[in-house]
């Protein structure tokens, strides 16, 4: 069965960082505050209080699970449901099958045994100190659902501008940001549908301003994020192998790791 779902999402969904159009070619080394607003901008796009990266995952198991309302216009054709959260929308295509590998007409718990999930998020995401306009598409696939942790795996792809407030500094950031999401192992409980392990890997390119003596200039930049999971309910991320944070994955607040 192909099973869509639509839902949009009011988050403090994600990203900063301070850019706006980049310079072809002009790439400068990144600031301990560029990193941090780049902390920033994943943490919100892992994790935030209406959905993300997190929220989104949950969703899919919820989905697989039959726990999810669905509907279907036609028997055969792809099931349907829209949900709108906080200016954003995200849209879940699901196939099911069960342990045999034969297509199901519907998840259940019961019986389903792996899925492919396409997700797709769309809008504008609007909160007191956090704004964005988000485009993301991906694939993910979910495996081992009749036992008590399921296994994703996929990729996926977000362009992102964004509004937000700084770590630590009083200011407000601008930023544009593209992101290529490699999911690896990542371990859900099946019962909470909490994250419980493996790893989400970003290739991040991105424009911001920076100021070189009396003017400012538009400059591209390019980093690696790898965010681990380990059941704690915060999750570690890493940032070009050099910078390390913490990120709530209740609230997305990031916090430099000690």
């Amino acid at each position: 069965m192909t099973t869509r779902f639509l839902i949009p999402t009011s988050a403090a969904l994600f990203f900063g960082l301070s850019a706006l159009a980049g310079c072809p070619g002009d790439n400068d080394a990144l600031t301990q505050d560029d990193y941090d607003d780049v902390a920033v901008a994943v943490g919100s796009l892992v994790a935030n209080p209406s959905g993300g990266e997190s929220g989104s995952i949950d969703d899919s198991i919820n989905l697989v699970k039959g726990t999810a309302s669905a509907s279907k216009a036609v028997e055969g054709e792809s099931a349907h449901e829209t949900y709108r959260r906080a200016g954003l929308t995200y849209e879940y295509v699901v196939d099911c099958v069960d342990a045999a590998g034969n297509v199901q007409s519907a998840c259940d718990r019961a019986t389903t045994g792996a899925a492919s999930i396409a997700v797709n998020w769309t809008g504008n995401l609007d909160l007191p100190a956090y704004q964005a306009l988000v485009t993301r598409t991906g694939e993910w696939t979910l495996a081992g659902l009749q036992s008590a942790t399921a296994e994703l795996s996929g990729a996926g792809s977000f362009d992102v501008e964004c509004h937000f407030q700084a770590l630590y500094r009083p200011v407000m950031k601008d930023l544009v940001l593209s992101y290529n999401a490699q999911y690896q192992a990542v371990a859900i409980d099946m019962a909470t549908g909490r994250i419980t392990g493996g790893t989400i890997r970003y290739q991040i390119d991105g424009q911001r301003s920076v100021r070189r003596g009396e003017s400012d200039r538009d400059s591209e930049f390019s980093t690696v994020a790898e965010v681990t999971f380990d059941g704690s309910g915060s999750a570690r991320l890493i940032l070009d192998s050099s910078r390390s944070y913490t990120i709530d994955l209740a609230t997305g607040q990031v916090d430099e790791a000690e």
